[in-house]
């Protein structure tokens, strides 16, 4: 207490003067950063959620078979199109209702045999070409 007033103390003492500047400095460092940096932070936020990331290309090599192979067990339309085909040639004399069964299979069977295919009973790349080409054999009785 100087001159009998106090609080002026504060006035001499460099250690007092730095710490309320630095406080002072703190502060204006705060209302910066909540009102310019923190809803500039939530913008990008914003727009890197709404902006999808796109996928690096994948090479010719690891891309998957459009037809993949068929086999017992197997259903679905690809099943039901293939007992279908097998219909028409004369292989496969059952409903067509997608499911690959022991009766699809045996008619593949036979397809493959009579097309000198490997008579494995699944429908592989080579003998869905086989049986959707144009002069597809169809059976001998």
């Amino acid at each position: 207490m100087e001159n009998g007033k106090p609080g002026t103390d504060w006035k001499k003492n460099p250690k007092m003067v730095a710490g309320i500047t630095a406080l002072v400095i703190l502060l204006g460092g705060l209302i910066f950063m909540t009102t310019k940096v923190v809803p500039m932070i939530g913008e990008v936020q914003q727009e890197m959620a709404t902006t999808p990331t796109p996928l690096p290309p994948v090479p010719d090599t690891v891309r998957a078979d459009p037809y993949p192979d068929l086999m017992e067990g197997d259903w679905g339309l690809d099943v039901e199109e293939m007992q279908r085909r097998l219909m028409e040639l004369g292989y496969f004399r059952d409903s067509v209702d997608g499911q690959f069964g022991p009766k699809t299979k045996e008619a593949l069977i036979n397809f493959q045999r009579e097309n000198s295919l490997p008579a494995n009973g699944v429908l592989d790349r080579k003998t869905r070409e086989a049986l959707y080409a144009q002069d597809a054999a169809t059976k001998q009785k």
